[in-house]
């Protein structure tokens, strides 16, 4: 679907397009050569790049010119020192680039690989790998939480359990009810009993189920988090 819509959108611009030229309007520098602009050659090497940048960055900066008109005409340069930087900074941009000055023809391929590096997002392989542990982590935890109530709720059933629990419930006094001063029905009343006992069956009585921790796990996913992030 996204590689349909870059197609889509490669497809209308071409068509569109007036003209084939090296230099293709609305790609990277437009009509100029990001290399012309930064005063570079296609020889040039990433420090070299950088440093050149800088140097026409800080004398073309809007704010070294006092005048409205030398302002607006900075503010074009400076936007153009921008691009053109932003272009050849990145080796797999430049390699883009390059290739569409040797191949000034293929004018759909120069845009389609423009319009899918700016429009896939840059998001950091690690921090997707984080969040994929974490959403796994979280089902692995919900299952097992489920699968752990639901043991819980078919224990209570079961005489054995059941009656050391009322045992345990009777000799605490956790059962005990005012008939004439509680207004609530008996089914209310039984629903909180039976949460009393399921309580008790989970605290009090070894039931050899594997009761599952809310800070283990939290603790066991921040590590795997920070983990993945820093290594």
């Amino acid at each position: 679907m996204y590689s349909f819509y870059i197609f889509t959108v490669a497809f209308l611009v071409v068509v569109f397009s007036d003209s084939v030229n090296s230099l293709i309007d609305g790609l990277y520098c437009g009509k100029e050569n990001c290399y012309s602009v930064l005063h570079v050659t296609r020889e040039a090497s990433k420090s070299e790049i950088s440093k050149m940048y800088r140097q026409l960055a800080k004398k073309y900066h809007p704010d070294m010119h006092k005048t409205p008109e030398a302002k607006k005409k900075a503010e074009e340069k400076f936007t153009s020192l921008v691009t053109a930087y932003e272009v050849l900074k990145d080796e797999e941009s430049r390699k883009d680039y390059d290739y569409m000055l040797d191949n000034p023809d293929k004018v759909y391929g120069h845009y389609y690989r423009y319009y899918r590096r700016r429009m896939s997002p840059k998001v950091d392989a690690r921090i997707v790998i984080a969040v994929t542990i974490t959403v796994i982590s979280v089902i692995q935890y919900l299952g097992a939480w489920s699968r752990y109530k639901s043991a819980i709720n078919y224990l209570i059933t079961v005489p054995k359990y059941r009656l050391k629990a009322m045992e345990i419930a009777k000799q605490e006094n956790l059962l005990a009810t005012n008939k004439k001063r509680d207004k609530r029905s008996k089914d209310q009343i039984k629903e909180e009993h039976e949460e009393i006992l399921k309580k008790i069956l989970e605290e009090k009585i070894d039931i050899r189920y594997l009761k599952i921790n809310l800070n283990s796990v939290s603790s066991f996913l921040n590590f795997k988090i920070y983990f993945t992030i820093r290594f």
